[in-house]
């Protein structure tokens, strides 16, 4: 149970800190995501247990899953800015329901009652933000939603076509985001600064350690319960940032919003 809260709080730290530097907006965030995925593809390299020849389909794929890792990124820390983080990390959770649908159409995979009724739960929950005053903030969930989905739905396509080399994979995935990162950099002539590049490496570490602590979980947790104790601890927590660190004014529907996520989350992983 150590490494799963461990896993959980390392994920919270990744949202606060992305929370903090929207806040700032003086840092430019490519130079972070450089680093971060300077740090990412490295250990990442480092830890592969040998060099094993990839396939085209893991090559070309990977690198497509790297740019959706990147797209995912800057659109996580967007919404943050817009959204609060609370919200932003029940969206990106709750996009598990794009797997789970690809898995049930594509894969011909069975779908639970339990599993539907959270796919309407969390389907539901986003009705209470449908709020036309505010359609761009809206539009920043959505798309958060989407990206998230879809990049979760990358590592279950691999799962089921790719060659099975999952660290190698892992390591394309990281350094293609770095090089997307770079060449944004470079093509949008965006400045180098140290301070935004270190930061960016101390992002790394959490990044990759909340996988790895929670893959360590695993070796002693069951995966029915260790996917849904971490997916609601992370959005609890996240709640709690919000309400303690950015003091954020909760009303009756963020409160209905929140409890409609976490059932939702709850029912997607039984």
């Amino acid at each position: 149970m150590l490494y799963l809260l461990l896993s959980v709080l390392c994920s919270v730290l990744i949202a606060n800190f992305l929370m903090l530097m929207g806040r700032r907006g003086q840092i430019s965030m490519l130079p972070v995501f450089l680093g971060n995925y300077f740090v990412a593809s490295l250990s990442s390299y480092l830890t592969m247990p040998r060099l094993v020849p990839t396939t085209a389909f893991d090559l070309g794929f990977g690198i497509i899953t790297g740019a959706l890792f990147l797209g995912n990124f800057w659109v996580y820390q967007k919404c943050i800015a817009f959204n609060g983080l609370s919200l932003s990390v029940g969206v990106m959770r709750i996009a598990m329901i794009v797997p789970v649908l690809m898995a049930v159409v594509w894969f011909r995979e069975q779908l639970g009652i339990l599993n539907g009724l959270g796919i309407v739960l969390g389907l539901a929950a986003f009705t209470l933000k449908s709020d036309p005053k505010a359609l761009h903030n809206f539009l920043w969930i959505v798309g958060l939603f989407a990206i998230s989905g879809l990049t979760d739905a990358s590592l279950k396509i691999f799962k089921e076509l790719g060659s099975g080399n999952e660290a190698g994979f892992v390591y394309i995935i990281f350094t293609s985001a770095f090089v997307f990162t770079l060449l944004l950099i470079l093509v949008g002539r965006i400045r180098f600064t140290w301070q935004g590049i270190l930061l960016g490496c101390l992002l790394g570490v959490p990044n990759r350690y909340s996988t790895v602590f929670f893959l360590k979980g695993l070796d002693s947790i069951p995966a029915a319960l260790a996917y849904p104790i971490v997916a609601v601890s992370i959005v609890l927590l996240s709640i709690v940032s919000d309400l303690a660190i950015w003091h954020k004014q909760a009303s009756r529907r963020d409160v209905l919003l929140w409890a409609l996520l976490l059932v939702s989350l709850v029912l997607l992983n039984l």
